[in-house]
């Protein structure tokens, strides 16, 4: 064979090699991945999950203390003398007796009245010296005018060169007597009203009245036909048209409230009532041996509720409010790091857990209270992982553990 027919059928076979090469991995390759094993999700995440529910989150402050009358005042006569009748109170059953403690009058009742007829003696006196007075004043009125009339024909005979000067003084002199005269009797006058005056009220004054709206007897003193003192004590009543509670709060709580604002009281002698309460007082400095400051709550229908009852003043309202455990918030490892809670989505036999955001209102003994219509973000109902949220990310498998118990409840966790 010669040289050129050597390198022809080279030239030939090398082509001829290399085709069988590639096939042959060709064949290999493609038999080598029909043997490579399908890919697999990766295997579930355990975790423990919550059915999220509204609950009632209480912001409010609570302070107990003793319910007391809005007003307590010793009542006595404002003159002396004998007690003439204290006021009668009907039976039930018939029949009438005197006042005693409990009973309760309205403003103005007479509680007990004193024997008038000495007081009514000085008030005729005193309308007789009232009357004498006023007749005094009338008639020097009449002799002063008469003087003064009298004065100025006695100035115009003078100047008229036809008077004597002593008829001139003479005149002068009776104008003004009787004009000092007319401001004698004026202040007789004044002072026999006052004296009139003087005795009208001391006769008012044998009637001892209620001062109050509503007001009831504690304590009586004094008996029917009793010789008694001015001054001297007769009852002691009660304000009861309004009670008051007082209590104390910390330095962190006073700065809260305003005089005027309203409060929330309840009792436990009356379960179903609900009393408004307005802040009538709050003290200026933390009393030095408690260190907080008195606050004092008006309650002005307190319908059954009583001095010496333990009453309760809510400062603030309860919320509802959606709470979750803290450990079901975690933050993102994606994006911007934002707060997230992961919920349950369900895709027939396939379970994964879908980010959804979370705003924070508020923390309360380890569970976190969340804002609500935040885009995006849970809503009631939905089933919360709780125990393993850190390890998830959007649309990991998981497998939940147990059933979810509601956020409020005890549960799997």
């Amino acid at each position: 064979m010669t040289i050129r027919q050597k390198m022809a059928a080279w030239i030939v076979v090398v082509p001829l090699v290399i085709g069988v090469a590639v096939f042959a991995r060709s064949t290999l390759v493609a038999v080598a991945q029909s043997r490579k094993p399908a890919a697999v999700d990766p295997p579930p995440i355990a975790v423990t999950t919550v059915r999220l529910s509204p609950e009632t989150l209480t912001r409010a402050l609570r302070y107990s203390g003793t319910v007391k009358e809005w007003q307590r005042v010793e009542l006595s006569f404002r003159v002396g003398g004998t007690v003439e009748a204290l006021h009668r109170v009907e039976r039930p059953g018939g029949g009438d007796r005197d006042l005693h403690e409990g009973d309760r009058f309205p403003a103005g009742t007479v509680l007990a009245r004193l024997d008038p007829a000495d007081y009514q003696r000085d008030r005729v006196l005193a309308a007789e010296r009232l009357a004498q007075a006023e007749a005094k004043l009338v008639s020097a009125r009449a002799d002063a005018d008469s003087a003064s009339k009298e004065f100025d024909r006695a100035r115009r005979t003078l100047e008229g060169g036809a008077g004597s000067r002593a008829d001139f003084d003479t005149a002068k002199s009776r104008a003004e007597t009787t004009a000092a005269n007319v401001n004698s009797a004026a202040r007789e006058v004044d002072g026999a009203k006052v004296q009139l005056a003087q005795a009208d009220a001391n006769l008012a004054y044998c009637a001892l009245r209620m001062p109050y709206p509503e007001g009831t007897i504690a304590t009586r003193y004094v008996e029917a036909n009793e010789r008694v003192a001015a001054g001297q004590k007769s009852f002691q009543v009660v304000d009861l048209s309004s009670v008051r509670i007082a209590f104390g709060v910390s330095d962190s709580v006073v700065g809260r409230l305003t005089l005027g604002g309203t409060v929330a009281v309840t009792a436990d002698a009356l379960p179903d009532d609900r009393f408004r309460g307005v802040i009538t007082k709050i003290a200026p400095t933390a009393d030095a041996q408690t260190r907080t400051y008195l606050v004092e709550v008006r309650v002005a229908e307190p319908r059954g509720l009583r001095p010496g009852m333990v009453a309760t003043a809510t400062i603030g309202e309860d919320q509802t409010a959606t709470l979750l455990p803290l450990v079901a918030v975690t933050r993102e490892a994606a994006g911007a790091g934002r707060l997230v809670a992961y919920k349950v989505a369900r895709d027939g036999d396939r379970v994964t857990a879908r980010a959804c955001p979370v705003e924070l209102d508020g923390v309360l003994d380890a569970r976190a209270a969340i804002r609500a219509g935040t885009p995006g973000g849970l809503r009631p109902g939905d089933e919360v992982v709780v125990a393993g949220a850190p390890r998830l990310f959007e649309g990991a498998v998981v497998k939940p553990l147990g059933n979810p118990a509601a956020t409020g409840s005890e549960g799997t966790r």
